[in-house]
């Protein structure tokens, strides 16, 4: 809500301005339309049933996936300076989502969503009802429901929060770019649905390059092993026998096999058997130059190597985030253009000079030159044992 208003604001924007049709706006903004009208159904059912722990969950769900993926990956679009199409329907979807999302949530929440639809409605509205109490009740809406969308959007979002947790776990700066992230996919099918979000994952993972494969082995080595809480009822004394079977097995065959057909056949002594996904645990391991994570049948590799490059474009994003940091604490206001003055040595100031543009466009800089720095200032920093010295004024 907060994000909405502040560049609504900026921008002039009314619930009153032309808003493009649904088949007009772009796949995130019908794939959080469609999760929204999947919540409406949801609240709506487990009200009926007073079910208002489990309604308030769903809520909750959508609001995470609002904020955290929508709002997240829509920012850019929302700052353009130009009066786009694009930026019409951000404007439109957000808005949209809003007050439906403030009616849903009123019987929970009833005196904040008070405020926020005196605020986006009554405000701008007279015809409209005097309180949110007094609003119809959101309805469902067949015309954004699309199932297909939303199975794929949420394989794309396991692919990041995969990546995310290679990031997490091997201590890779999430500022420092990666030469590539590899998606291990089934089919083609399942290639063409995820690579058509690939921008959006490039970003979030900041990898250069995302690829396909079909061939796990190349990257990792998997080891299956029994889950013995589930296996253990259903095989008694064979648990052991499985054990052996699943360590002797050829692991990556064994991964493909049950992604291709949900499940997997072992040979034991006593005759062959199903094992599903639950009734196995998989492990891997990422072969040397790799770091793989795994969840919810995918896998995610990322090439860890980082050459000088990559190593350029780390430090420059990271005076990005040291700019942008002294514009917060200058309190100035987001689309106050500054002027910046810098100084560096050695790598750190060969990086600045080959993503200078990048600098000055990502953090609204009129003016970003070197020189004028050489004294001390209070927005001086270190990055990697490398002095930054800094002189931001408003332009």
């Amino acid at each position: 809500y907060s994000f909405f208003v502040t560049y609504a604001n900026i921008d002039g924007w009314t619930a009153a301005d032309e808003r493009p049709g649904l088949e007009e706006r772009p796949d995130m903004d019908r794939w959080v339309l469609a999760e929204l009208d999947a919540t409406v159904r949801a609240v709506r059912e487990e009200l009926d049933t007073y079910k208002s722990h489990t309604a308030g969950r769903r809520l909750l769900g959508f609001v995470d996936g609002l904020s955290n993926w929508y709002v997240r990956r829509s920012r850019a679009r929302f700052w353009a300076s130009d009066d786009s199409a694009d930026k019409r329907a951000a404007f439109s979807t957000l808005y949209e989502v809003l007050v439906d999302l403030t009616k849903l949530a009123a019987p929970f929440i009833p005196f904040m969503t008070e405020t926020l639809f005196q605020n986006l409605v009554c405000k701008d509205d007279p015809s409209a009802p005097e309180s949110v109490h007094l609003a119809a009740f959101p309805e469902p809406d067949s015309a954004r429901v699309d199932d297909e969308l939303r199975r794929t959007m949420e394989r794309v979002r396991n692919v990041v929060t995969l990546g995310q947790r290679v990031r997490n776990e091997n201590k890779l700066k999430v500022r420092q770019p990666l030469a590539e992230a590899i998606v291990v996919v089934a089919d083609d099918t399942e290639r063409q649905a995820i690579d058509r979000f690939a921008s959006a994952i490039r970003e979030e993972l900041n990898v250069r390059e995302l690829g396909f494969t079909q061939e796990p082995h190349k990257y990792v080595e998997f080891e299956l092993l029994p889950n013995f809480r589930v296996l253990g009822p259903k095989l008694g004394k064979q648990v052991p026998a499985c054990k052996k079977a699943l360590s002797e097995a050829d692991g990556s065959a064994l991964y493909v096999e049950m992604e291709e057909n949900q499940k997997i056949v072992v040979e034991l002594p006593d005759g062959p058997i199903e094992l599903t996904r639950d009734e196995v645990e998989v492990r891997l391991s990422a072969r040397e130059d790799f770091a793989a994570a795994s969840g919810a049948g995918q896998v995610v590799v990322i090439d860890t190597r980082v050459n000088d490059s990559l190593r350029r474009e780390g430090l420059a994003r990271e005076v990005i985030n040291r700019v942008q940091r002294a514009r917060n604490a200058m309190d100035w206001a987001y689309e106050a253009r500054i002027e910046v003055s810098w100084n560096a040595d050695g790598t750190l100031a060969e990086a600045i000079e080959e993503h200078a543009q990048r600098i000055a466009t990502e953090t609204l800089a009129s003016s970003f030159a070197q020189g004028g720095a050489d004294t001390s200032s209070e927005h001086d920093t270190e990055i990697e044992a490398t002095r930054l010295g800094l002189e931001i004024t408003q332009a």
